[in-house]
């Protein structure tokens, strides 16, 4: 007889499998061990030796999850994952040799979804990516966001106003979809900062949202949505809302 523990491991691999993950490390035999038992797995492995091709990678092509080392040469970890938290919301693990304290708030802070210690089991490591990525999964229960004119299409990424197609950069849609699915409440600019950017105010000025929502407004807007489709509270921040 099988094991439910095997057998719901077996499973929970099988939902997880088949996706593509980003390893950035910058030693070499770290990097392979960890590529091995990700494509034990059923992963598909890219590799990135340092932060400027981590980032190249992750702009042309589709990544489920990174792997980031914090101790890279050049740009170190931190200003890499602030780099991919400016541009997309792909659930990022830390690998980090530091065990301050400090260091791992900092991480988790910036944007990061989860860190390991070194030296590190490769099995649980394996394992927290399969954690990461069923936490993705789970977070996007339904495929279409609908709110008065404006449609969401989630697995492409894909705005849409009255039916036509509205082309809107990463970050323009990620605040849009955000905004959208928590409708109707309200969002500081400081806590969507932290929300869609996986910044604070104080790393990053809280002007950046007011532009992004400035553009979504006449994007959408040109599409035929109403003005008031991103509503400003006086005090408090943005929301949508259809009625």
């Amino acid at each position: 007889m099988t094991d439910r523990g095997e057998a719901g491991a077996r499973e929970s691999r099988a939902t997880t499998a088949g996706a593509c993950v980003l390893v950035v490390e910058d030693d070499d035999g770290n990097r392979l061990l960890v590529r091995r038992v990700l494509e034990e797995e059923g992963h598909s492995v890219l590799e990135a030796t340092d932060g400027p091709g981590a980032l190249q990678t992750l702009n042309s092509a589709p990544v489920d999850v990174v792997v980031l080392d914090l101790g890279l040469p050049g740009i170190d970890g931190l200003q890499v994952l602030a780099e991919i938290r400016r541009a997309s919301g792909v659930p990022v693990l830390l690998l980090t040799a530091r065990r301050e304290e400090t260091e791992r708030v900092l991480g988790l802070d910036a944007g990061a979804d989860d860190y390991m210690v070194k030296p590190y089991s490769v099995k649980e490591l394996s394992a927290r990516v399969r954690a990461l990525l069923r936490r993705a999964q789970d977070a996007r229960p339904v495929e279409r966001v609908e709110l008065g004119p404006v449609t969401l299409d989630l697995a492409v990424n894909r705005a849409e106003v009255h039916g036509t197609p509205v082309a809107l950069t990463p970050k323009e849609y990620a605040l849009l979809e955000f905004l959208m699915v928590q409708s109707p409440r309200t969002f500081s600019r400081e806590a969507l900062l932290h929300h869609v950017w996986g910044s604070m105010s104080d790393w990053q000025d809280d002007a950046t949202v007011t532009e992004h929502v400035r553009r979504l407004r006449a994007k959408l807007g040109a599409a035929g949505c109403p003005s008031d489709f991103i509503r400003t509270v006086r005090g408090f921040g943005y929301l949508v809302a259809d009625d």
